[in-house]
């Protein structure tokens, strides 16, 4: 990895801890449910972590940070595998890195959607995940530009 990659890659896993931070955050700050699907994702995926691992105690919420950030150098690798997918210059940079993050809260949906798929008869919950899987992953496709989407008539 030469100079630029590495600062390209570190841009991208800011961009995406930030935007997990900020999706962790919203379900906090807006009391609106369908926005606070993220949220619980994310706490799941930590919890499924800490049923590995052992119980975080006090330290729950440093390792949750960790978490976060581990997540965001994972949306990174995502990122790098869909700027060498996507070539084109006049799309804005940092976008690569919110698709990354996106994809990851997108795949945690799908693979806790399967998980209860697969445990329970409930179809509420999978629906539920299911949807806000593949409404993140179509987000991310479209934030890095793997989806098109042509909002006015083309002259």
């Amino acid at each position: 990895m030469n100079r630029t990659q590495q600062g390209t890659f570190v841009r991208d896993a800011v961009v995406a801890t930030v935007v997990l931070a900020g999706l962790y955050l919203l379900g906090y700050g807006v009391q609106f449910q369908p926005l606070q699907i993220p949220t619980y994702l994310l706490v799941v995926g930590f919890d499924l972590i800490e049923l590995t691992f052992g119980s975080a105690g006090s330290n729950y919420d440093l390792l949750f940070a960790a978490y976060i950030v581990g997540l965001g150098v994972v949306g990174a690798a995502v990122a790098h595998g869909l700027r060498l997918w996507v070539r084109e210059s006049d799309r804005s940079q940092w976008r690569l890195g919110a698709a990354g993050a996106m994809a990851i809260v997108g795949t945690l949906s799908l693979l806790f959607g399967l998980r209860i798929l697969l445990v329970s008869t409930q179809w509420t919950p999978v629906l539920v995940t299911g949807a806000a899987g593949i409404v993140s992953l179509a987000l991310a496709g479209w934030l890095s530009g793997l989806l098109r989407v042509e909002l006015g008539g083309t002259q």
